[in-house]
């Protein structure tokens, strides 16, 4: 259903070394990392893995989906789409994240809005009953000067976490990634032993560098449910 719906905009990422990130799966010219993701690596702590599921355009279907899916009133076709896209995450490749992290998820939690906002995060209604183990609450900073740096005080974990836990940690939209990292040393701090990052979507603009030929070459490449979002390829 989600190939019938969302096959003709949707692309999986493409996790190829020196081709893409190895942390957000944005396009680079030969190096390892983004400029953001090698800028966050001056902390230690971030996501041991991290997994996306789709790219989204900005100005096109997939950029309007994730914009469409947490409207208000939210767009009943988008919502779907994202749902669709995390139930098969969820119930196809959490172990996935385990096998690669070396201990299962126990937990979950969303990365919450930025600042915070006075309402439930969209996200996590379509995630309630399918992420696995228990929830994690995150807050976030009711004021930030600087939202996309990697700060742990922008967001504070209600609760102590049992060793060993291995938190699955769920966003919408990566676009430098600051929001999520941010929300890991969160979770690392309240003793979070391992931190897996699952994204909806890569947030692409094509005026950005060399996005307009990736993105070009993406339409060439029918989306397969069946890729494991964590290594871009066949499950570990």
């Amino acid at each position: 259903m989600l190939v019938a719906v969302g096959g003709g905009y949707l692309r999986n990422p493409i996790r190829v070394r020196r081709v893409t990130c190895a942390d957000c799966m944005t396009p680079v010219e030969g190096y390892e990392l983004c400029l953001p993701c090698k800028g966050h690596h001056a902390r230690s702590g971030l996501a041991d893995v991290t997994a996306f599921l789709t790219y989204a355009v900005a100005g096109r279907e997939s950029g309007y989906v994730m914009r469409g899916y947490k409207a208000r009133p939210p767009v009943a076709e988008h919502r779907m789409v994202v749902g669709l896209l995390l139930l098969l995450a969820l119930e196809g490749h959490t172990k996935c994240a385990g096998t690669l992290s070396g201990r299962p998820v126990t937990h979950w939690a969303i990365v919450p809005s930025l600042p915070a906002r006075s309402y439930e995060h969209p996200l996590r209604r379509l995630v309630i009953d399918r992420a696995p183990g228990i929830e994690v609450p995150l807050v976030a900073a009711a004021q930030v000067s600087h939202p996309r740096t990697v700060d742990p005080d922008h967001f504070t974990c209600a609760v102590r976490l049992p060793h060993g836990a291995h938190v699955l940690l769920i966003d919408d939209t990566w676009t430098t990634g600051g929001h999520a990292q941010s929300a890991v040393l969160a979770l690392r701090k309240a003793g979070a032993s391992r931190v897996s990052v699952l994204v909806v979507a890569r947030w692409l603009k094509e005026d950005y560098g060399d996005n307009k030929r990736f993105i070009a070459e993406l339409a060439t490449r029918d989306y397969d449910p069946l890729i494991c979002p964590w290594t871009g390829a066949a499950c570990p």
